[in-house]
């Protein structure tokens, strides 16, 4: 018995040579400004530059939403607290409320803005409504015209 001896080959495959990028990659870098605050008489509070609102200092709650949460909605400080904790604190509220009734005035203003750009908003949601329930049914009467 004759032995035939078998060659194994081994298959070369060609490597892909690897592509070239024309933009270099890098990580990504971020850096955040620290915001320069406006400091006022109330230790608590403080303005921003861009808008000028009063908010309640490294919370970012404005003054005017505190006041809208405690007279309009009846909701006592105490209460506030429970959606905005460790953050705000309980001498956080009552000064943007001693701030409120410092200035009372420019408050009632920014409420007065404010409650001015929701209304507007509201009124422009209602006449779009009201347009597409306009174009729904004249297509609809096209649709049964065409239809006849």
């Amino acid at each position: 018995m004759a032995q035939t001896k078998t060659r194994k080959t081994k298959t070369q495959y060609k490597t892909p040579k690897p592509k070239m990028r024309a933009v270099k990659e890098q990580a990504a870098t971020y850096s955040v400004a620290p915001m320069v605050l406006i400091p006022t008489e109330h230790p608590h509070i403080a303005r921003k530059p861009s808008n000028g609102e009063p908010y309640v200092r490294n919370v970012g709650v404005t003054v005017r939403a505190i006041v809208e949460i405690t007279y309009r909605l009846k909701q006592p400080p105490e209460e506030i607290l429970e959606g905005w904790e460790p953050y705000l604190t309980l001498a956080g509220v009552y000064d943007a409320l001693s701030y409120y009734h410092d200035h009372k005035k420019e408050i009632d203003g920014i409420i007065a803005a404010n409650d001015r750009v929701g209304e507007r908003a509201l009124e422009l949601s209602r006449k779009s409504a009201q347009e597409y329930k306009e174009r729904q049914r004249l297509k609809a009467q096209r649709a049964k015209k065409d239809d006849r």
